[in-house]
């Protein structure tokens, strides 16, 4: 066919296309295998988009008697008298002929030459992560039958529960992406004794990984065409992200689904061979070489009665698009897996984040289940680390430990007493604790020795007791990376008994940088000063820690009077 040499100076113009003329596309419907189709063309629909038209065409031949266009087509290159004319990119839901539109390679080459400025999409802090499943978006409704649109990219997975595929769905449908089951595949692949070694080229399945390893998250389109190490596919956008940077790969298709609304072809990932470098109206661009890196996961689960072990080990892009999203849904099936989610349990754990330019960030605790206690942990860990809003580092690798145990060791704080009703500053009393176990509703006591801060206030005095994760952090967010250790060491956990303190001090934010231990008595002076807009007040409490071996629940309140 030609579709394997550099002619791209020999593309079919669009001036040069007529109705009725006919033409053959290439695409994967099986394994590797690039097939051909043929197609004739119904007309050019001019200014589809800004500066874009369309070719119409039809799709013909038996394979289409039996499905339409299917999702995972986009990107298929057409040909007329042998020249690529351009993707296969547009269709209508619930058509009863296999049409669609083309995308012209003209538009799709020039997205190629976009000089790139070196700052991807998503690999800067745009904005906040946002803690937990993101909302469905409730405006998204499925397209009329009479709207034309992307023919839109299965979006394969590997490992995942059906709930977590339902919640990719959901996720995904605003993108155009369309979750289907998928798998996991080594390259180069054995079938039937032969080695398989493809290649992108025109026609062949083109993937983009957002996830790989024991867990799969990946789109699936269809390679355009190949200049030199750049490669063009899909014909329509990916997401939208502009400049960019994710792994892209030669794929396998299992199969081709029929479906009365719009088929879909499953496939995965087989081999990584570059980076998708723009992502843009008129289609994907990518560069043959280097892949970009990804962050490693290794997720070590152990039985702490029985003994068994499990592990996980997988990779998710750093893109600040997709990365918390992934990283919670690939952990949550990672627990399901190993132990269950489900039941009676709790989980001691150890997170390790590697990155570039600082210190190992580790974090030690415990939860009862999976919950968004653990999610919040997840969070605690990373944001800063993503989103900080002056310096941009590398992750490398995520280590996670747990310790798992059918047992829930979850206690509840019912009441705290006091041994002393009337109490001096740097005054030592003692507070009994009264907890009780989630499992059994056996009641336990805790005591714990304070002493009264130098400058508590005088009166009525609260001394707060709570679980450690329930603590409000105090120190404001780091101005430089290399401080993040610090904050961690701020950190408490939830199996730490908190006793919390009041004093008549309180911390100041100026610009990010935190006045410490000042005097409540200094506010008004500070207030008036040229830096009092905007400064932001944090009480000082002192902190008794007592570490206990329960996932502390709940809080309680013991009041003395302080006087002189």
């Amino acid at each position: 066919y030609g579709h394997g040499e550099k002619n791209v100076n020999l593309a079919f113009s669009l001036s040069e296309v007529r109705p009725g003329m006919r033409g053959y596309g290439l695409t994967v419907k099986s394994g590797t295998t690039i097939e051909r189709f043929e197609v004739e063309v119904i007309d050019v629909l001019h200014n589809y988009l800004a500066k874009q038209d369309l070719i119409l065409v039809r799709c013909l031949g038996d394979a289409f008697a039996d499905h339409q266009i299917a999702r995972g087509m986009s990107g298929s290159p057409v040909f007329f008298d042998g020249r690529i004319a351009g993707a296969l990119a547009y269709t209508w839901p619930w058509a009863k002929h296999a049409v669609g539109g083309i995308t012209p390679i003209a538009s799709m080459l020039a997205e190629g030459k976009r000089p790139l400025e070196g700052r991807p999409n998503g690999y800067e802090p745009p904005t906040i992560l946002k803690r937990g499943p993101r909302p469905v978006d409730a405006g998204v409704t499925k397209p009329a039958p009479g709207e034309l649109q992307p023919i839109g990219t299965p979006l394969c997975t590997a490992g995942f529960s059906e709930a977590t595929r339902r919640e990719l769905v959901e996720a995904c449908r605003a993108t155009g992406m369309h979750a289907v089951d998928g798998g996991t595949i080594g390259a180069p692949l054995l079938r039937g004794g032969a080695l398989l070694d493809a290649k992108l080229e025109p026609g062949a399945a083109m993937v983009i990984e957002m996830v790989r390893g024991d867990f799969t998250v990946a789109t699936i389109g269809t390679a355009t065409w190949v200049d030199g190490d750049k490669v063009y596919g899909f014909g329509h956008p990916y997401q939208s992200l502009g400049e960019t940077a994710m792994p892209m790969s030669v794929g396998y298709i299992y199969m081709i689904v029929a479906s009365r609304e719009i088929s879909f072809k499953v496939g995965a990932p087989l081999a990584t061979v570059g980076t998708v470098i723009q992502d843009r109206p008129s289609g994907i661009v990518g560069t043959l070489g280097k892949a970009p890196e990804m962050v490693a996961f290794d997720v070590n689960f152990t039985n702490v009665k029985t003994g068994r072990k499990e592990s996980f080990a997988f990779e998710i892009s750093p893109n600040t698009h997709v990365f918390s999203r992934m990283m919670v849904l690939t952990l949550r099936e990672a627990f399901g897996k190993a132990e269950t989610t489900l039941g009676r349990n709790t989980k001691r754990f150890t997170m390790r984040l590697e990155a570039d330019g600082i210190e190992p960030l580790v974090w030690k605790d415990a939860m009862a289940g999976f919950d968004g206690g653990f999610q919040r942990n997840l969070m605690h860990l990373t944001d800063r680390v993503l989103n900080h809003q002056r310096q941009r580092t590398r992750l490398r690798r995520f280590t996670l430990d747990v310790e798992i145990e059918h047992v829930d060791r979850r206690a509840q704080v019912i009441t705290v007493t006091s041994s002393k009703d009337e109490v001096r500053r740097g005054e030592t009393l003692e507070l009994v604790v009264d907890l009780e176990k989630r499992e059994g509703a056996e009641r336990v006591r805790e005591r714990i020795e304070v002493t009264i801060p130098d400058d508590a206030p005088l009166g009525n005095y609260a001394m707060r007791v709570v679980g450690g994760d329930f603590v409000s952090e105090t120190i404001a967010a780091p101005v430089d990376l290399a401080d993040l250790p610090a904050q961690y060491a701020s950190f408490y956990s939830s199996s730490d008994l908190m006793t919390l303190l009041p004093t008549s001090r309180v911390d100041v934010t100026v610009d990010g940088r935190v006045l410490r231990q000042i005097p409540v008595s200094m506010l008004p002076r500070i207030a008036r000063s040229p830096s009092g807009v905007g400064l932001k007040f944090h009480p000082v409490t002192e902190k008794v820690r007592r570490e206990v071996p329960y996932v502390v629940m709940g809080s309680a309140i013991a009041q003395v009077r302080v006087v002189e």
